[in-house]
């Protein structure tokens, strides 16, 4: 069995940043660049370019840097290090940055979705103990080789170590959630019913559907969706919280609208927040994916928790400290349990989730 205490060792990807000579390039724009160029400034890295997949360049301008072809970087560059700078799940871009380690140095440099903690060597040290506790409660191989690959993968950006550790979304319900007969399913962050549309898939003879979705607009998506159904469908325009308040919420009217305390180049609006316990009459299966207030979440669902002990899936990739202040806050929650974490194909380190559920008899 892998030893987390092994991590420990490994030199992180800024660090070793810091200690290159060799030429440093983007790949990539958008929000996930901005962050890694923030750290690279904060960490006197040197960027030397950015580049974008040849349909996308226009030779625009970002970040003061022409945006390039990859033939171009790499005219000027011949042997660059290359930092992927956008996420994405797609088989067909996937495949296009595997192919790109095998001709180039390449990471997938790991910047928190939200909040200010940079999972960086220092960042692991600190909170070592907390990771070894989670470590310590998964209850088969799967998850420890899972936690164990993206923790390394967020240390040093290698892709490889993602892919060593990915599922199919399939064998999750089949080995971990089991669906049940007649299941009460909760959908937080609904988004425009992509989750809900799953389940149904895996889940037969559902009884009803509880779902939270903030942004106005794929609030709209969802009820147009849930109009198809002939289940019950309970639908909440609102963000599950720990407490009934108004939110400042930055709305990109897709997967990644969220709250949050800043987000560049988004007009900030106010919402409704609720805590999701008045809304939630039964829960089997919960599936939280809130968009960097997943543990706010949860802890509006304690009652829920307490009183159903459904089966949870919930997100772990949006902060760093995720990765063990939500496994470790649901361990409190239920007396014998079953913890698992899946990490399904994406790069880089996102749709990583944690589940639990009551111990088999």
């Amino acid at each position: 069995m892998k030893n987390l205490e092994d991590l420990l060792e490994i030199t992180d990807l800024w660090t070793y940043l810091e200690k290159s000579d060799k030429k440093k390039v983007l790949y990539g724009m958008g929000d996930g660049a901005d962050k890694i160029l923030d750290v690279c400034g904060k960490r006197g890295i040197e960027i030397s370019g950015v580049f974008a997949s040849d349909e996308f360049v226009r030779y625009q301008t970002f970040r003061n840097f022409t945006v390039k072809k990859y033939s171009d970087i790499k005219a000027e560059f011949p042997d660059p290090v290359i930092l992927v700078s956008f996420a994405t799940k797609l088989d067909s871009v996937m495949d296009k940055i595997y192919n790109l380690c095998e001709t180039d140095e390449v990471y997938a440099p790991d910047v928190p979705v939200f909040g200010s903690n940079l999972f960086d060597g220092a960042f692991f040290k600190e909170n070592f103990d907390n990771f070894n506790k989670v470590y310590s409660l998964l209850s088969d191989e799967i998850s420890k080789n899972v936690y164990y690959n993206v923790i390394k993968h967020k240390l040093t950006g290698k892709i490889e170590c993602l892919k060593d550790c990915e599922t199919p979304v399939g064998e999750a319900y089949s080995s971990i959630i089991k669906p049940g007969a007649h299941s009460d399913y909760v959908d937080i962050g609904a988004y425009n019913g992509d989750t809900i549309r799953e389940y149904l898939y895996y889940a037969k003879d559902v009884n009803s559907v509880t779902a939270f979705e903030p942004d106005i607009k794929n609030f709209a998506k969802l009820s147009e969706y849930a109009k198809t159904l002939d289940i019950s469908a309970n639908l909440i325009n609102a963000a599950a919280w720990d407490k009934d308040e108004k939110l400042t919420f930055y709305s990109r009217s897709g997967r990644n609208s969220a709250y949050t305390t800043n987000h560049a180049g988004l007009k900030p609006i106010e919402i409704k927040a609720v805590s999701a316990d008045n809304y939630v009459k039964s829960a089997d299966y919960i599936n939280i994916d809130a968009e960097g207030s997943d543990l706010k979440a949860l802890c509006g669902l304690h009652k829920t928790i307490v009183n159903f002990r459904p089966v949870i899936s919930c997100a772990i990739y949006h902060r760093s400290e995720d990765m063990f202040e939500i496994p470790l806050y649901l361990a409190k929650l239920y007396g014998d349990f079953e913890m698992y974490i899946r990490h399904f194909p994406y790069i880089p380190a996102w749709d990583t989730n944690v589940y639990i559920k009551n111990k088999s008899e």
